[in-house]
């Protein structure tokens, strides 16, 4: 069981690092967030989702004992999740300008901001957990 959620919790890694990375950049090359594509919005929650799945595996695996040895690589687990919960307010048919009580902010910076932050939380975990460094 422990191998099975090891494998799960660094493909989901492995995959969140190269996808969120991609949509960060996806996000640059559009000048307005209304101009992103359905398919673009699929990736985006589908890179979320792969979040919320290394959460539960590296839980998961925390529970079992099975920690890194680096203490930062459960911070940047958490501060992952806290950036693919954030980036729910975004979507389609959401303005989270609606929820900045009147900031005059263009969006694209903001998906973009987190996007990269949450790229950066999986390249440094890769780094602390599964290369050791």
């Amino acid at each position: 069981m422990i191998q099975i959620l090891w494998w799960i919790h660094v493909g989901a890694a492995v995959l969140g690092f190269v996808l969120s990375g991609i949509v960060a950049v996806l996000v640059l090359r559009r000048p307005k967030t209304e101009d992103l594509s359905q398919s673009f919005w699929r990736w985006q929650r589908t890179a979320q989702w792969i979040t919320v799945v290394l959460g539960a595996a590296g839980t998961g695996l925390y529970l079992m004992g099975k920690r890194p040895t680096d203490p930062l690589h459960l911070l940047y687990g958490a501060l992952a999740l806290l950036a693919a919960m954030l980036l729910g307010a975004f979507g389609p048919d959401r303005d989270p300008r609606d929820r900045l009580q009147g900031w005059q902010v263009n969006p694209k910076w903001i998906l973009f901001a987190l996007d990269a932050f949450l790229w950066a939380m999986y390249g440094r975990g890769l780094t602390t957990g599964f290369f050791g460094f």
